[in-house]
C-alpha cells in the first residue's frame, strides 16, 4: 500500500515537473516563472518519501521532457532544476538548519550549472552563457539604436562588463535559486503538513562580519588588480558582497517601516520598489554594510 502510494505521488508531481519546465520552452515570458519551479515537487517528493522516489521522478520527468524537446532539454531540467530539488529534499529530510540548507543547496546550484554549461557545449558546441550575450547584444543595439547618438551608452563596454561578472551572477542566480524555493516550499509546507528549518522572518536577517572582510577584499583587488584576473575576481568579489548587503540593507528598511506602517504587503511593496532603484539600490548595499558594524536593530544583544 505505502510503495503503490509514494507510485502515484511520483507519477503525479514527475508531471508536474513536466508542466512546469515544458512551459517555459513553449510559453517564453509566464513559462520562465513556472521554470524556477520545477525543483519543488521533487523536493516534496523527497522529503515524504526518500531520495530513490524523488530520484526516480527526476529521471522520468527528464525522459517525458527528451520525447517533447530534445536531448539538451532533457539535460537541462535534470541538471538545472530537478538536481537541486533532490538535494534540498535530502538536506531538509536530513534536518539541516536554515544556513546549512541554503549553504550546501547553492553550492549544488551552482556546480550543477557549471556541469549543464559544459554538458551543452559538448552535446551541441554552443556556450549558453555566450549565446545569451549574443541575444543580449543584439537587444541592447534595437534598444539604443532608438536613443540619441550622444547618450554616449557604448553597447560593447555593458557586454565585456557583463561578460567579467558572469561568475558572480552565476552564484547570485544560484543563491536566488535555493532561497525562492525555500521559502515557497516553507510556504506549501505549512499548508500540508511538511516541517522545513525554522528561519528568522526578514525583518531579522543579518549578515555574519565575515563578509565585510570578502566586500573589502574585492575593493582591494580592483583597485590593486585594474583587468588583471585578480582585478576580475575583485569584481565579482564586490558583485556577490553588495548583492548580499542591499538584501540586509533592504531587511533593516524593512524593520523600521514595519514599525509605522501596519501592512506586511505595502511595506514589502515600498522596500522592492526603493531596491529596483539603482542610486537607492547603492545607499541600501551601504546601510547593509553599517548594519553589520553597529547592529542599528539590536538583533544581536536580543
Amino acid at each position: 500500500m505505502r510503495q503503490s502510494k509514494s507510485i502515484v505521488e511520483g507519477a503525479f508531481l514527475a508531471s508536474l515537473t513536466v508542466i512546469f519546465y515544458l512551459s517555459s520552452v513553449y510559453i517564453p515570458i509566464l513559462g520562465s516563472l513556472l521554470s524556477f519551479l520545477c525543483p519543488l515537487p521533487v523536493m516534496f517528493l523527497t522529503i515524504r518519501w526518500d531520495m530513490r522516489a524523488g530520484l526516480l521522478a527526476a529521471v522520468v520527468a527528464s525522459f517525458i521532457v527528451f520525447a517533447f524537446a530534445g536531448v539538451v532539454a532533457a539535460v537541462t531540467c535534470f541538471l538545472g532544476f530537478t538536481l537541486l530539488g533532490l538535494a534540498m529534499g535530502f538536506t531538509i529530510k536530513r534536518n539541516y538548519s536554515f544556513i546549512e540548507v541554503i549553504g550546501t543547496n547553492t553550492l549544488v546550484s551552482i556546480l550543477s550549472k557549471l556541469s549543464l554549461i559544459g554538458l551543452v557545449f559538448l552535446m551541441a558546441g554552443q556556450n549558453p552563457l555566450l549565446e545569451s550575450l549574443s541575444f543580449l547584444e543584439e537587444s541592447l543595439e534595437k534598444m539604443l539604436s532608438f536613443l540619441p547618438a550622444e547618450g554616449g551608452v557604448n553597447v560593447e563596454t555593458i557586454i565585456n562588463f557583463i561578460h567579467m561578472v558572469l561568475p558572480a551572477t552565476v552564484v547570485i542566480a544560484s543563491l536566488l535559486d535555493t532561497v525562492l524555493n525555500f521559502l515557497l516550499g516553507s510556504w506549501i509546507g505549512k499548508r500540508i503538513g511538511i516541517e522545513f528549518p525554522s528561519f528568522p522572518p526578514f525583518r531579522e536577517w543579518q549578515l555574519p562580519r565575515s563578509i565585510f572582510w570578502a566586500f573589502v577584499l574585492g575593493w582591494l583587488f580592483v583597485l590593486l588588480g585594474g583587468t588583471t584576473f585578480w582585478g576580475k575576481i575583485g569584481l565579482n568579489l564586490q558583485m556577490i558582497t553588495q548583492i548580499l548587503f542591499l538584501i540586509q540593507g533592504a531587511s533593516v528598511v524593512y524593520y523600521f517601516l514595519g514599525k509605522h506602517i501596519r501592512s506586511r504587503v505595502v511595506v514589502a511593496v515600498i522596500v522592492i520598489f526603493l531596491a529596483l532603484q539603482p542610486f537607492i539600490s547603492t545607499l541600501l548595499s551601504w546601510l547593509g554594510v553599517f548594519d553589520v558594524w553597529f547592529d542599528l536593530r539590536k538583533i544581536r544583544e536580543s
